[in-house]
């Protein structure tokens, strides 16, 4: 396999010497993933153009698909205590976090399976067991581009695009809770106003470092600098679920219990809309709680990901009802790492966004999490003025067309348009 994996490597070369990355100031996503020969090698290395799990930081041996170690046993909630206590002695576990998911009335443990394999477990115990359900901590990564210092374009122009300028004159989206499952954030941020924003930490805040993706995306959501923030008088509930590997600092990452215990939050919290700026593999609990959050009227935007055209659909962005959102540049052309495929939805603005960086400091961003951020704060624009006739539909009906004529894969229905949408909410009253 390994031979295999250079040969096509070195066909693909050619290809991809000078294709540049587009982004200045700061690395946002898990640029690095363990080859096959555990060496690590980068976004723009050949090897992504053979595998877009490589990118992603998903890769062939599931290394990087779930905890090797780890595995979720969920139960009802209304079970008592010894019941835990006898699955985790029947099948040789170690409880290391409780959690309740009280959206969906069940406990959740995170558990530690001492050497044992988890897919054999979460098989084994899925078929012997009818009151407690194991599932695999799988991962995610937040979905940004790779650094290059030579890019260049206008900083102002996300606005424009999509008629943003225009509809600050109507709305900023006053009166709209925007949900947001991601990296901590720099609350002290200058352009962020924290009189607006409530952070949970299901994790620690850590450093700046810790705090770069989430930081930059609550820039694009409720920033207050009118050359960042699409709805700055919203308000955010930041769950922070998402953080960086110590060994690789732009490795951040998070797993399927901490993303599910987010979702539930933002859902007793009752947010209207939920940005999902990261990337997976599909995962059944996850699923579950995207799927009860619609349920509860949220409307959820994710990241269509970052692993090329090649690449297989990304989640959650991949699930149904979930709002799948691509990254188009100031051309509006599609961003060139952008997946492709039959789930995307919208595209948006998501190379070269001027957004809040930590320690009050800006930067310039790239990645489809940049181009949902957009799509979620342009949602909440809407939802200020009519909480009513807001759908993911609507986005797409108005969208304007781009690529090929119609729905297509790259671009899904269009490019998202504020006027258009608001135009069809008149019209629909």
């Amino acid at each position: 396999m390994t031979k295999i994996v250079l040969q096509l490597a070195a066909a693909l070369k050619h290809k991809v010497q000078g294709f540049g990355f587009i982004l200045l100031g700061f690395s946002t996503v898990s640029l690095v993933a363990a080859a096959p020969v555990d060496k690590k090698i980068s976004y723009d290395s050949p090897a992504c153009q053979i595998s877009n799990a490589w990118c992603v930081g998903n890769l062939p041996d599931n290394s990087r698909d779930y905890r090797q170690n780890e595995l979720l046993l969920l139960y009802d909630a209304r079970q008592s205590a010894g019941f835990a206590e006898d699955i985790l002695q029947r099948y040789r576990l170690t409880q290391k976090r409780s959690d309740e998911l009280g959206a969906i009335r069940t406990k959740m443990l995170t558990v530690g399976t001492n050497g044992q394999d988890p897919k054999s477990l979460v098989n084994t115990i899925n078929n012997k067991e009818a009151k407690v359900e194991a599932n695999l901590s799988s991962l995610f990564f937040t979905a940004a581009a790779s650094p290059d210092n030579n890019s260049s374009g206008s900083v102002g122009y996300p606005l424009g695009l999509t008629g943003i300028a225009q509809a600050h004159q109507f709305t900023k989206g006053a009166g709209v809770k925007i949900g947001m499952v991601d990296t901590p954030i720099d609350i002290l941020h200058r352009s962020l106003d924290n009189s607006k924003v409530r952070r949970v930490e299901l994790i620690p805040a850590g450093d700046s470092n810790n705090q770069k993706h989430g930081t930059a995306i609550a820039g694009v959501l409720i920033g207050q600098n009118p050359r960042i923030g699409i709805a700055p008088e919203a308000s955010l509930y930041a769950v922070s679920a998402f953080s960086s590997d110590q060994k690789n600092p732009n490795n951040r990452s998070s797993t399927a219990g901490l993303v599910a215990k987010a979702i539930d939050l933002c859902i007793q919290e009752r947010v209207d809309v939920l940005n999902l700026s990261f990337a997976g593999k599909s995962d059944p609990l996850v699923n579950k709680m995207i799927q009860k959050a619609v349920e509860n009227n949220i409307i959820v935007v994710a990241s269509a990901g970052n692993g090329g055209p090649q690449a297989e659909p990304a989640y959650p962005a991949a699930f149904d009802n979930v709002l799948a959102v691509t990254a188009v540049d100031e051309q509006e052309s599609v961003f060139g790492r952008a997946n492709r495929g039959a789930y995307i939805d919208v595209a948006a603005p998501g190379v070269n966004i001027f957004t809040t960086s930590p320690a009050g400091t800006f930067d310039l961003a790239t990645g489809t999490s940049m181009a949902t951020a957009h799509v979620t704060g342009l949602i909440a624009l809407l939802l200020s003025m009519n909480k009513q006739g807001v759908t993911p539909h609507l986005l797409e009906q108005t969208a304007i067309d781009l690529g090929l004529q119609g729905r297509d894969n790259d671009y899904g229905y269009g490019l998202v348009n504020v006027d258009r949408a608001l135009a069809a909410l008149r019209a629909a009253r």
